[in-house]
């Protein structure tokens, strides 16, 4: 595009050309056409000024939409996989749980693992893909500082097959 026609200042003609498009509204009809679509004409040639930006801003746009759809999936994705998931045994500093999706799955194994070893007092999070069991070793007295992870071992405990 012409670098010149990029610099030429347009703001001023929308902006009168708008003015007069509203002002004519209760004049005659061709004024008001003629002043709404000289309007038209600038908003469009304002419009290719600016096309790199308005791409960026409906890029940036998508991406946040997106963004927003793949959070939710995730979330919805994160309560299937958590009801999918036995407690098979409990001891202080010891949780193994078994959830059939991680059997075979190196990518959600990764996720989970990380995730896990994430919170303060979790020592490790192992996978075992063949079998799809979580192994988490934590210090109790450290994850209990967080009352949410707190509460999340009682659960474990009351609901292990094995103590």
């Amino acid at each position: 595009m012409n670098k010149s026609f990029k610099r030429l200042p347009l703001g001023l003609p929308l902006t009168v050309s708008g003015i007069a498009t509203i002002a004519t509204i209760f004049t005659g009809k061709k004024l008001h056409v003629a002043f709404g679509a000289v309007w038209g004409l600038l908003s469009i040639l304002h419009g290719l000024q600016h096309a790199g930006k308005l791409e960026h801003d409906v890029k940036a746009f998508a991406g946040k939409t997106a963004r927003k759809a793949v959070d939710k999936a995730e979330s919805i994705s994160l309560h299937a996989f958590l009801a999918g998931t036995d407690i098979a045994s409990y001891a202080p500093g010891r949780i193994r749980v078994y959830n059939l999706a991680l059997a075979g799955n190196d990518k959600l194994a990764d996720q989970v693992s990380s995730f896990v070893r994430s919170f303060s007092g979790v020592t490790d999070a192992k996978v075992a893909l063949n079998t799809g069991s979580l192994l988490i070793t934590y210090e109790p007295d450290e994850l209990r500082k967080n009352p949410h992870l707190a509460n999340i071992e009682t659960f474990v405990r009351e609901h292990a097959k094995i103590r």
